[in-house]
């Protein structure tokens, strides 16, 4: 701790997930600790992960190097290491090749200037139209199948999921998560969820619906909100729900890219109004962007039920998760808030 003309200064070394709480400064007595959850700085303490996708191009799967929570800062650079040996960096966090499986060709990576921090390695150990399976070497991934977070452990996930509805009884359906990927033990590891106008909410699965529910529905792969499934409507159609055809996006510097949303509204009805924003990726940017017509940004509506944020010429400022909301001519907000679109500039 340093007493400065700023201040008072706490510096803590070699950060743990135990020193993750809430800090403040306050004199010591006895009628002033009442004020210091009011004034308190949150720290949060991220780790270094390499989060494993699936990819549009079929039986391989791409790469990120991302942290647990949003860092204050904007990493300089991220550097990549097959089998320990430096193999490129880069300013963007995705690997730069899609990968196949190959068991005996691990990954890891880690921020510039944190050379000592490097995330735990991965190797991809298969990947097919329905499942892909990872090992990690260690860390906290996979760790509720580890007595110790220094085991490696394998899981698999499934490429694409999606809400199935069956019939309960004459008033009600029941909705639930699946997967063409065939292992059993993936079941309790979805997570259903209902999208009403003003909240997100978990579902258990076992919840029976009315028929005539207004709402949607998704679901994820647990703890993973990078796997999702397509938002449906309880009774087929007859509901709000916004939908992405790509919920990751990587461009190359210079070049165009189409965000695109899908979206429904009751009776086929139409917004009346359609926005895109951008959602910040660290602490530096602005919390929400509105994306607004100019030279590099154009909103394309030309589409019945679709809507298409076009970006040209990309650069790192483009960097962002983008998320597509609608007003009905009621003025009711729909909007699909869990996750967006991910735009990675290479």
């Amino acid at each position: 701790m340093r007493l400065s003309e700023d201040g008072l200064t706490l510096t803590i070394r070699d950060l743990t997930e135990s020193d993750g709480k809430h800090y403040c400064c306050s004199e010591s007595t006895p009628d002033k600790t009442d004020s210091c959850p009011q004034n308190s700085i949150q720290l949060q303490v991220a780790d270094l992960q390499v989060k494993v996708f699936p990819a549009i191009e079929g039986q391989k799967v791409t790469l990120m190097c991302t942290t647990s929570c949003p860092l204050t800062e904007s990493p300089a650079a991220f550097i990549w290491y097959r089998n320990r040996e430096f193999l490129y960096e880069d300013w963007s966090p995705w690997y730069q090749e899609l990968v196949s499986s190959d068991q005996a060709v691990r990954y890891s990576c880690v921020i510039k200037g944190y050379e000592d921090l490097r995330a735990p390695e991965v190797s991809v150990d298969s990947v097919t139209w329905s499942c892909f399976s990872v090992t990690y070497a260690e860390g906290r991934m996979c760790s509720y199948k580890q007595t110790s977070e220094k085991q490696s452990c394998s899981i698999t996930f499934p490429t694409e999921l999606q809400v199935e509805r069956t019939e309960a009884n004459k008033d009600h359906f029941r909705l639930t998560c699946n997967s063409n990927c065939s292992l059993t033990d993936l079941q309790p590891s979805f997570q259903l969820y209902k999208n009403t106008q003003f909240s997100l909410q978990k579902v258990n699965q076992k919840t029976l619906v009315t028929r005539t529910s207004s709402e949607s529905f998704f679901c994820s792969v647990r703890d993973l909100k990078d796997l999702l499934s397509n938002e449906v409507c309880v009774d087929g159609n007859d509901c709000s729900s916004v939908n992405y055809v790509s919920r990751r996006i990587c461009g190359l510097k210079g070049s165009s890219v189409n965000i695109s949303s899908i979206y429904s509204l009751p009776g086929n009805l139409q917004p009346q109004t359609k926005l895109w924003f951008k959602e910040k990726i660290n602490m530096k940017q602005e919390a929400e962007q509105l994306m607004e017509d100019k030279d590099d940004v154009k909103n394309l509506d030309n589409m019945k039920n679709q809507h298409i944020l076009r970006l040209d010429n990309l650069d790192e400022k483009d960097i962002g998760e983008y998320k597509f909301r609608m007003k009905s001519q009621n003025d009711e907000l729909i909007k699909s808030d869990y996750s967006g679109v991910t735009l990675i500039v290479t």
